[in-house]
């Protein structure tokens, strides 16, 4: 459900040691929110910018900007 996605998200995010270990967790969570959720689904959307701002401070860029793009995309639809 959304309700727990959401908590999942929360809970992934404190608990990482690492930015690496937090972009994999974040990855991992998208592509379930995705199946549960839908892509346009607002948390799914905000959990895709959130992987995008720590692929961004990771410096993964390219990375992160497919990911704004995915997001963006989302949020056209949505908006």
């Amino acid at each position: 459900s959304e309700k727990a996605l959401k908590a999942t998200k929360s809970l992934t995010m404190v608990t990482c040691s690492s930015l690496g270990e937090a972009i994999q967790r974040l990855r991992a969570l998208v592509e379930r929110m995705v199946g549960a959720l839908g892509e346009e689904n607002v948390v799914t959307l905000e959990t895709l910018n959130q992987l995008g701002m720590v692929l961004n401070h990771n410096g993964e860029l390219e990375e992160a900007r497919e990911v704004y793009g995915r997001c963006l995309k989302g949020q056209e639809k949505v908006l």
